[in-house]
């Protein structure tokens, strides 16, 4: 219900100098799970102008509460102002990460960039904070710092990485990163005695799909979805990766990474080759491999809404990130929740609440279209190739 939430305006400086928004009719929150070509999580909140002190204000956001619980904080993107009654968006703070590179060397500035990467491996959790800390942490020069975030130290979590960095944008190479090691990433608006600040959080998603099943009442008994389903297969783009390492001629280093099932499923091999001239290690192949049939493995994108049940309730039994089972026509498909937008209605002293999921590869979003994923991935391609 909408008592539950509460939407708390923040000023420029972070500070709760303002009343909780009242009068307010209709709440979009959207979380987001490493998905390609969408800002990792958005809130939209609609009310009467008097009860939106404090988010009138470009440059202020918002902390959203449920039962108490912090499930999202960011800044305000877009004033849609009315007479009587305005419509404020925004997006989450992970997002402000989308506005750094990351810089070969970033202890100096960039006219005296002298290494050509920042080369970092381990912990895929250590590396993404490692970056962060580095370009726009505490540990970053003090104009590229986003203001009062706070980057925490690694619990080495993740399978291992390598990552060459080299003017790639930050909140990509974190999602990447993030992706391959099995984590959620966010940032969360957090106080403590010195005030307010930003509070990188890293949990690892759960494979729940033996337990945690979605379907309709003919396919599954369960967490039952509603009648507005609907999902798209896809055959994959690459089954089979051929990654070139480096060396001249014969002598190149070449690792092959294929994946079977997909071959299985659709009938068919699709191969394709991976530039990687600048390392001979061979983890590095293996990943660069492994990522590319991820990238091109069969697309999938399933989204349904879904009523809390008794046994199976969302941010108690599963989140966004989570791998969790879906039973639809007849068809059963395991992948992840990538995408879950929360919808508050409220009319005539009657709230409700509704929640849809977007469960897929990580292309999947509600938000995205076949032009926005390929734009997302050419300009990825561009920057591949500029920073080589």
């Amino acid at each position: 219900m909408s008592g539950n939430w509460t939407i708390q305006p923040r000023d420029v400086n972070l500070r709760r100098v303002f009343d909780p928004v009242r009068f307010w009719s209709k709440l979009d929150v959207v979380e987001r799970h490493n998905v390609l070509a969408a800002v990792p999580g958005a809130w939209s909140v609609t009310a009467r102008n008097e009860g939106l002190t404090g988010l009138l204000t470009a440059g202020n956001g918002v902390i959203l509460f449920r039962g108490g619980v912090k499930i999202m904080s960011g800044p305000i993107v877009q004033i849609d102002r009315g007479a009587q009654e305005s419509t404020v968006s925004g997006w989450s703070d992970l997002t402000q990460l989308a506005g750094r590179g990351i810089l070969p060397d970033p202890a100096v500035p960039v006219a005296s960039q002298t290494k050509a990467y920042d080369n970092r491996s381990g912990p895929a959790e250590t590396v993404l904070l490692g970056y962060t800390a580095a370009n726009a942490g505490p540990t970053a020069l003090p104009g590229r710092r986003i203001a009062k975030l706070r980057v925490p130290a690694t619990q080495g979590r993740g399978k291992n990485v390598s990552v060459q960095g080299r003017f790639d944008q930050l909140l990509a190479v974190v999602a990447d990163v993030a992706e391959s090691g099995g984590l959620h990433v966010d940032i969360l608006h957090s106080e403590d005695a010195s005030g307010p600040y930003l509070e990188v959080v890293v949990r690892p998603v759960a494979d729940l799909s033996g337990n945690v099943r979605f379907g309709t009442g003919n396919d599954f008994t369960g967490a039952t979805i509603g009648d507005d389903w609907s999902y798209t297969l896809t055959r994959p783009t690459v089954t089979s990766a051929i990654v070139a390492g480096g060396g001249e001629g014969a002598a190149r280093v070449l690792v092959e990474r294929t994946s079977a099932d997909a071959e299985t499923t659709w009938g068919a091999r699709v191969e394709q080759l991976i530039d990687q001239a600048s390392t001979t290690n061979y983890d590095e192949l293996v990943q660069a491999g492994d990522d590319a049939l991820a990238d091109g493995a069969e697309p999938v994108s399933i989204s349904f809404t879904v009523a809390d049940s008794v046994d199976v309730r969302y941010r108690r039994d599963w989140q966004v990130g989570d791998r969790v089972a879906v039973s639809l026509d007849g068809l059963p498909l395991t992948d992840v929740v990538r995408e879950v937008t929360t919808t508050v209605e409220r009319s005539n002293g009657q709230a409700t609440e509704t929640i849809t999921g977007v469960v897929g590869s990580r292309d999947a979003s509600n938000w995205t279209t076949k032009t926005n994923k390929n734009v997302a991935k050419a300009l990825r391609a561009i920057d591949r190739l500029q920073a080589s």
